[in-house]
């Protein structure tokens, strides 16, 4: 009865683990990180940007800064040299949240990536990747 209901255990652990494969390979990756999070063996290494948590949620931001620099470093590479209408506003230093927005506001790896700032505002950023 006990080797029963630790085989039943096994293969309930075994198919959970094999969903959550499935699951990773189904989801898009930009080229980029799917050179960085890519196993051998094809499996996705999740917990790089999501950490090790379950139910999975958006990245903290110090995962993203961990590869792409600082926030201050950010909203420095990004910054415009005016705010005229020539320019669109920084979108790493915004005029209403600073740099305390978190990057899964606009940047989305398994999805179609958005400006935040557009649900008020009407801004086109060309550089901005919407793949």
């Amino acid at each position: 009865m006990i080797k029963r209901n630790l085989t039943v255990l096994a293969g309930v652990v075994l198919a959970l683990g094999m969903a959550n494969v499935a699951v990773a390979a189904k989801m898009p990756l930009k080229s980029y990180h799917q050179e960085m999070f890519t196993e051998a063996d094809g499996s996705v290494d999740c917990s790089g940007c999501h950490g090790d948590q379950k139910k999975y949620t958006a990245p903290a931001v110090e995962n993203c800064t961990t590869c792409h620099g600082s926030v201050e470093e950010l909203a420095e590479s990004t910054a415009r040299p005016d705010h005229s209408h020539k320019y669109e506003p920084n979108p790493h230093d915004s005029l209403h949240y600073g740099t305390d927005l978190n990057c899964s506001y606009c940047h989305a790896e398994h999805k179609k990536p958005k400006v935040y700032c557009n649900q008020c505002h009407e801004f086109e950023y060309p550089e901005m990747q919407r793949k």
